[in-house]
């Protein structure tokens, strides 16, 4: 078997067992036990698998990727995302728009909107839809996060709970293998 074909049976084993031991691998490959170490290295380091003493699992799917690598990955999707939630959106609507690249790709698609009321927890919305002057931005107080322009806290959380709100467009920090929604902040 060549190693390209035992890479990807490796992690097709880790994918589906969760984590697989080095000597369930030398056994299913018939290979020495220094093959598949330098096998299970190879792909930890192209972050395909995490290794571990004795073997190998999934890489986390929770990882918290910096703000400005996430604005710039996935643009198109979050571009055609944000178009389709302002379609949904009727002019005159009062919404909170959270903190996220996201709900910052939602917040350009409703410069074409008029007299919106938007409630934001996130600096770089507030920013973003300042120049509508028929639209009335009310920002939250709290800790300013400035790793991404989020405000966060508790006194967040008691301002945002005051509002009555038409539409909420949420981020969330990603989604794991299992479907659950995954948030890197409560606040």
């Amino acid at each position: 078997m060549k190693q390209t074909q035992r890479h990807n049976g490796i992690i097709e084993l880790v994918k589906q067992q969760g984590y697989v031991s080095t000597e369930e691998l030398v056994e299913h490959f018939s290979v020495s036990p220094q093959t598949i170490r330098r096998d299970l290295n190879e792909l930890a380091e192209q972050n395909l698998i995490l290794r571990h003493h004795g073997g190998a699992a999934l890489p986390s799917s929770s990882v918290n990727t910096p703000w400005h690598d996430r604005k710039a990955t996935q643009t198109e999707e979050k571009e055609r995302i944000a178009r389709k939630v302002a379609e949904q959106i009727p002019n005159g609507s009062t919404l909170f728009i959270d903190i996220g690249t996201t709900p910052e790709a939602v917040a350009h698609a409703l410069l074409n909107h008029s007299n919106l009321r938007i409630v934001t927890n996130n600096l770089n919305v507030a920013n973003t839809l300042m120049v509508k002057e028929d639209f009335r931005i009310i920002l939250a107080g709290g800790e300013l996060r400035s790793r991404d322009g989020g405000i966060i806290g508790e006194a967040t959380l008691d301002f945002i709970s005051q509002f009555r709100l038409d539409f909420g467009i949420l981020g969330i920090s990603g989604i794991d293998s299992d479907g659950s929604l995954l948030e890197f902040d409560y606040h």
